[in-house]
């Protein structure tokens, strides 16, 4: 996505002026700090009428949120330990960088998609201390619940029928 574009998508986002300066460098991972402000900000969109279709990093760091999300369940019963939890979040702020720096959505499925991004940054934000905590868990499954009502993610469905 070209710069000018991303900064309209973000721009459309956030209604705080103060925070748009934060994306200006969208191609830097430290750029993307405030996303989990974003979750509080900006409502999210309703489900379009014909759901989008993801390009490859995404569905790639989605399914690796999924995968992340499924590791943290185990905290649930305590069969986690600090480390572990702290390699979850690091796992999920890796792979929201990752579509961050990778994304190549039209606009309005970009836009869509980051109010998710920011509450994945939110849960890895909480969980970075090394402490399981289920609000954290239960945010990362609201957004991979509504992950698939906004995108028609071929490998989304695969994987869910395993």
């Amino acid at each position: 996505m070209s710069r000018p574009i991303l900064v309209l998508c973000l721009a459309l986002l956030l209604p705080l002026p103060a925070l748009a300066g934060e994306h200006a460098h969208a191609t830097e991972p430290q750029a993307h700090e405030g996303h989990e402000a974003h979750a509080a900000t900006a409502a999210e969109a309703d489900a379009p009428a014909v759901r989008w279709q993801p390009d490859a990093p995404l569905s790639r760091g989605m399914q690796r949120v999924r995968a992340a999300t499924a590791a943290l369940e185990h905290g649930e019963h305590g069969h986690l330990d600090a480390v572990q939890v702290q390699n979850i979040a690091a796992e999920l702020r890796a792979a929201v960088d990752e579509m961050f720096a990778n994304c190549r959505l039209e606009p309005e499925p970009d836009a869509a998609l980051h109010p998710l991004l920011a509450r994945v940054l939110g849960a890895s934000r909480a969980l970075s201390e090394g402490e399981f905590d289920q609000a954290a868990l239960d945010e990362l499954r609201a957004v991979l619940a509504r992950y698939p009502v906004l995108f028609d993610d071929a490998a989304w469905s695969v994987s869910q029928s395993d």
